[in-house]
């Protein structure tokens, strides 16, 4: 039993300080496949950013936060197609699935929801913020990785650790935003 703790406790000090290369969802899905030891790791490790946060128990000090949200902003991706709105009704699949964005967790979004967090705002009614190519080029850049405009936010990073792509952010982006989406219709 003591072992087992030592063991723990080792991965534990050993993954706050080491730094993820490429994506966590693909790092962990191969983890899951060889289980004990290399999934305990992957679980218990962090990047450079995730490590930054615990240090500072999610509060940076001010003279970190611009190299930090440079840092972050430089790891957002666009799609191929240069198109920041994508499919609305794709977008709803990966905002209500529990496997991807599983948005409902925090977020109301279509109002005939019942079960949501309120963790994060309701996005019922996000469109109305309008089509501007600023509101969709921020809208994306937040879902993408919301650190790169919050440091050590409760939102997770879904782009960057691959729980969705490019072009499904851009889907996200439509459901958020598109009139005929399920969230603006009144």
């Amino acid at each position: 039993m003591k072992r087992k703790a030592f063991l723990a406790l080792g991965f534990l000090a050993l993954g706050l300080g080491v730094s993820q290369v490429g994506p966590f969802r693909v790092r962990l899905e191969a983890a899951i496949q060889t289980g004990g030891e290399a999934f305990a790791q992957v679980m218990l490790s962090q990047d450079k950013a995730q490590a930054l946060c615990t240090q500072y128990r999610d509060k940076l000090p001010p003279e970190l936060v611009p190299a930090f949200l440079a840092e972050q902003r430089a790891l957002i991706k666009y799609p191929a197609s240069g198109k920041l709105m994508g499919d609305w009704k794709n977008g709803e699949k990966v905002f209500t699935d529990p496997k991807r964005g599983n948005c409902y967790a925090c977020h109301q979004g279509d109002p005939r929801e019942v079960a949501y967090g309120t963790m994060g705002p309701s996005l019922t009614g996000y469109g109305q913020r309008g089509l501007s190519e600023a509101v969709v080029r921020y809208t994306y850049e937040k879902i993408y990785n919301a650190w790169a405009f919050v440091p050590c936010s409760l939102m997770y990073r879904g782009g960057v650790h691959g729980y969705f792509t490019p072009e499904e952010t851009a889907d996200l982006v439509a459901y958020l935003l598109s009139p005929e989406s399920p969230i603006n219709r009144r």
